[in-house]
This record gives C-alpha cells, structure tokens and sequence, in this order.
C-alpha cells in the first residue's frame, strides 16, 4: 500500500504536439491513474531547433497552453512550465554532467535540461517520463506502471521498466533492428542496454547513482564551442544515458507479457492526423493489423489499409 502513490508522472508537451494532444493526453492520463501515479503535464515552451525544428510544424504557444488547460479542467494534473534561467540551467547541468555546462537541448533540439530537471522536482521513489505523442495498450485489470514498480522492488538491478515495444509477435520476438537484447524468461523480462528518452518508469535514486553522466558531443569541435560560446552541440540526452547504463551493473527490463504494448508514431502527415482517433480505439481494445506486430513504430500506411477494409485484425487478448 505504501507504494500506491510513489510514482510521479511527467508528460511532456511541445508546440509540434498541439496538433494531436486533444487524442493522445486523456488515453495517458489515464494510464497514470491505472498505475496510481501523481500527474504533472510539461509544457516545453521554447520553439524547437534542429532537426525537431525543421521537420515538425510548430503551433503557437497560446493555442498548447488553452489546450491544456482546457483539459485540465475535466481532469486532475498539475502543469508545469519549463522555464530556463541560466543559474538553474548550469546548476543542473553541473549535477547531470560534472559541468556547469549553458546547453539545454541536444543537437536534434530534444531537451536536456528539461528531460533532467523533472528528477529535481520530485522525491517520488519511481519517476515516469512519456512524450505526449506515445500510444499503449492494456489489458483490463493490468497496469504496466504497477507491474514496472514491483519488478524494480524486487529486482535491484533494473533501472527502469517499459511494456513491450510493439504489439505482440506468435513466437513473442522483437523486432528490434540492430539493438541487442536479452530474454530472461525466469522474471519475464526482455533485458537492455539500450535507453529510450520517449517514455520509462524508472527508480529515482538509482539513476541518480549513475551521475555524473559523461557529456557526449556531435565533434570533438562541440566542446571548445561550449566553452567559448556556450552553444556547442551536444548528443541526445538517451545517449549520454545508455552510455551510463552500459558502463553500469543495471538494466532497462521490457516486459514480456502480451497484456501492455506499445507504439511509437514518428509519421505526423496528415494521414496519421486523420486516422489518429480510430487507431487509439482499436489499440485500446487490442486490435491491430498483422504487419505492425513486434514493431514500436506506427506504420501508418498498414494501418490506413486495415482500417478502411476494416478486415483481419488481430486481436490481443
């Protein structure tokens, strides 16, 4: 019982979100009251640089912050606006990097200093971060949140815990690409090395353990640029993260179990906008086109098809 509220959930925002967030938040939030979680929704209010920038449509921040708050008044969050003040910004850096470095958000324009921040502003035992855009299924009577806690209270070399990427396969492989990974069937547990800044549940304490993490540049030019500059391009907060977790005696542990899955839509065309609320409904109940099994992207072309012939799904009982 002393474990029911010791999860903070940290759900994050950006301007390139407004487009969707009226789908994806309320499906989330309710995940994080399944998993007897508190609930903060960040907004990340600065304009996205980089490739993030470039490639994603960036609404104004007025029209975020009403959605946001309009939502908050039919459920309960707290909002939290990041803001960037330089003494608060080396002051982080110092204890995530060794270094009072000026660098809030990695070359790509993901945050930094946003993404370690929130480990400030909690002293929850167990911290779960989802990006806004995320998707996940699960089975009645199951939370993934509750699950992930008591793996890590009885296991104290996992670090952090996700669902399943990706609906499940017959033979329940991964398709993960290149990236390595470990079954270990005794507790049920896909095991990494690997670390994913999308979403996690992870222990507090034991993340903090692995401080300072070693500032990881895009050249070996970046770091004379901090100095001099302030403005040197550093790699993506998850790889400064792996590189910890690799070096460390812990794991990121995927569950095996068919009854939490997730996906991933990295595809924000007009399409994907369009199919959006019929894709979150047929996840929640566990359906899903044959192609897309094993997959943590959202294929967004299988799915238009499925969905207007409306014929062989599998279903995820």
């Amino acid at each position: 019982k002393e474990l029911e509220n010791s999860s903070q959930a940290f759900l994050f925002t950006a301007r390139s979100d407004c487009a969707f967030i009226d789908y994806t938040l309320p499906p989330l939030l309710s995940m994080c009251k399944r998993g007897k979680c508190s609930v903060s929704v960040v907004i990340e209010n600065r304009k996205a640089t980089g490739v993030l920038g470039n490639s994603l449509k960036q609404s104004n921040i007025c029209e975020l912050n009403q959605k946001i708050e309009a939502l908050q008044k039919r459920r309960n969050f707290n909002i939290i606006e990041t803001a960037y003040d330089i003494k608060r910004i080396k002051q982080a850096n110092r204890l995530l990097l060794g270094h009072g470095f000026s660098e809030t958000h990695c070359f790509r324009g993901y945050p930094i200093y946003g993404s370690f921040k929130q480990f400030l502003e909690t002293d929850s035992k167990y911290m779960l971060h989802l990006d806004s855009d995320m998707i996940f299924y699960e089975a009645n009577g199951f939370s993934w949140i509750q699950e992930g806690v008591r793996i890590m209270e009885e296991n104290p070399d996992i670090l952090c815990v996700l669902p399943k990427g990706g609906p499940p396969t017959n033979d329940g492989s991964l398709n993960q690409g290149t990236t390595p990974y470990q079954k270990d069937k005794n507790r049920g547990l896909y095991l990494f090395k690997n670390f994913t800044s999308r979403y996690y549940l992870i222990h507090r304490e034991r993340f903090l353990s692995l401080l300072p993490l070693k500032p990881l540049w895009l050249s070996w030019r970046e770091p004379i640029k901090s100095r001099l500059f302030g403005n040197g391009k550093m790699l993506c907060w998850e790889a400064m993260v792996q590189h910890a977790l690799e070096k460390s005696d812990m794991w990121r542990a995927d569950l095996m179990t068919d009854q939490a899955w997730s996906l991933h839509p990295g595809d924000r065309s007009e399409l994907f906008l369009s199919l959006l609320p019929s894709i979150i409904k047929k996840v929640q109940i566990g359906l899903y086109p044959p192609t897309q099994a094993g997959y943590f992207d959202l294929m967004v072309e299988a799915w238009d098809s499925f969905l207007r012939t409306k014929k062989r799904f599998i279903f995820c009982n």
